[in-house]
């Protein structure tokens, strides 16, 4: 899609982040730094700063809040913001126990946020540090041995983990260390039918992904995949090969973290922008599945779905996992994995986090499993009521039965401008013939059986019509049976 509401990119930035803080009152905006701060700062927490080039929304503007961040600037679409920009946020929260800016690992974003620290500490801001997210396990040790890989999504869950921290009370260098661990246990893939369109730009140079083609690896500004695979292959070959771009220990160019059987992970799959939210919990179920079959038996201690950093519109997705017992391993304080899920699950003010509230949630219902939570329904047996007098001989039921089916078939091509899943309905009709439908002469089971089988089968605007139809028609035969009166089974053929 390279058509858009607002075409000029030159205020839409702004006009943005106006709409946003507009709409939550526990905002601030700083316009001539396109800075979004929680004006209900606490400078006796650690501040956390986290920006970037728009573009990614809500990337982190939208995650600014008690228990979130402190703040979050913003430059031009993909742009980094400039170090006075960077420093202006910095100013605008401060706090008694430090600064920690989170930064995606971008050359843009590590020079201007670097520049911004050297500026605070000349003027006396000792406690500040840059914490960089690197989780892109596309650019492997080889291609990244110079500057490290990029970020993607789980960014804001780092932002996110620290957000709760530092609610929390945790100083300084405890929030540092914690997040150097979380995202040291950190990795994600993504993957693309498009590229994203950037309003008012000719995306030419980014190239054209083919109609049959998908990209796995490309980076959240069209940077090049690790792979274009051609043709598309099905769902799960796709999540199969992305989630062994995260896990496979032998890949010396991506085993990033360690994996042992039965680590617990937190998994956050991202929407690029373009997705449905229909394909994107597909999405979640695919993955899921896999995990919990792959040979490391992997636990999910929680899922997030939802749009975090997006690529403006690219109709894509991108899967991050938290290993969550690797970080308890690395940390070694006692806390265990509990820590991180206490702080994932922790209550924020954010705008744009989409996890529910788990705290709002029964505990006996927290604690069931995956399949604990799909229900069987229990069909209850068919009772047989007697209808009275309202009997056919059952070749004559069965020979209108059949003639009415046969003459709807016929009448498809017209039928299908109206609802092209009409042909479902008939042919059900037609297999319950086959299986008996009719043969004792009873015109209400008939007629209730076929309001079923039209409800199950048949389903818009048509489909709804038949079932009230036959429903009145089934009531209106019942009566006249229950009555004694005659029916003209003639008008029914």
């Amino acid at each position: 899609m390279d058509r858009h509401i607002f075409p000029e990119h030159s205020s839409l930035v702004l006009r943005s982040l106006k709409g946003l803080v507009g709409s939550h009152p526990s905002l601030t905006l700083l316009p001539q730094t396109k800075t979004v701060i929680n004006a209900a700062h606490d400078p006796s927490k650690v501040a956390l700063i986290c920006g970037g080039g728009a573009g990614h929304e809500p990337g982190s503007t939208g995650f600014v809040g008690k228990g979130f961040l402190s703040a979050s600037v913003s430059g031009d679409i993909f742009a980094s913001p400039s170090a006075k920009q960077v420093y202006t946020a910095v100013k605008a929260v401060p706090s008694n126990k430090g600064t920690i800016l989170i930064i995606t690992n971008y050359t843009g974003d590590n020079l201007h946020f670097g520049l911004a620290c050297q500026q605070a500490r000349a003027n006396g801001i000792d406690n500040i540090a840059i914490l960089p997210v690197c989780d892109d396990v596309s650019v492997g040790r080889t291609k990244g041995a110079l500057v490290g890989r990029r970020a993607m999504a789980g960014t804001i869950l780092v932002c996110k983990i620290l957000g709760a921290a530092s609610e929390a009370g945790y100083g300084f260098q405890e929030t540092l260390d914690l997040g150097k661990a979380v995202t040291g246990g950190l990795l994600s893939i993504g993957c693309t039918l498009g590229h994203c369109h950037v309003p008012g730009r000719d995306n030419a140079k980014y190239g054209v992904i083919g109609e049959d083609t998908i990209e796995i690896g490309l980076g959240l500004h069209n940077e090049p995949g690790v792979y274009v695979v051609s043709p598309q292959p099905p769902p799960d070959r796709l999540i199969e090969k992305m989630l062994d771009l995260l896990l496979n220990q032998e890949d010396k160019e991506r085993a990033f973290v360690p994996f042992e059987e039965k680590d617990s992970v937190v998994l956050f799959v991202n929407n690029m922008g373009g997705m449905s939210t229909l394909e994107m919990y597909a999405v979640v179920d695919e993955v899921t599945r896999q995990l919990e079959s792959h040979p490391f038996k992997i636990r999910i201690a929680r899922t997030h779905c939802g749009s975090f950093m997006t690529s403006l519109n690219a109709p894509g997705f991108s899967i991050s996992l938290l290993n969550l017992s690797f970080v308890a391993r690395a940390r070694n304080n006692g806390k265990g994995e509990a820590e991180i899920i206490e702080l994932v699950d922790a209550p924020h003010a954010s705008a744009a986090w989409p996890g529910s509230n788990l705290s709002l949630v029964p505990e006996h219902l927290a604690k069931r499993t995956r399949e604990e939570r799909f229900v069987d329904v229990v069909e209850e047996p068919v009772v047989k009521v007697e209808e009275s007098s309202t009997k056919l001989i059952p070749e004559t039921l069965r020979r209108v039965i059949k003639a009415g089916a046969q003459a709807v078939l016929a009448s498809e091509p017209d039928l299908t401008k109206w609802d092209t899943i009409v042909r479902r309905w008939f042919r059900s009709y037609l297999r319950a013939l086959d299986d008996g439908l009719g043969k004792d002469g009873d015109l209400v089971g008939v007629l209730r059986e076929v309001t079923e089988t039209i409800d199950d089968t048949c389903g818009g605007t048509l489909g709804a019509i038949y079932s009230i139809f036959l429903a009145a028609l089934t009531a209106e035969v019942r009566i006249l049976g229950a009555e004694g009166r005659e029916v003209n089974y003639g008008d029914v053929g």
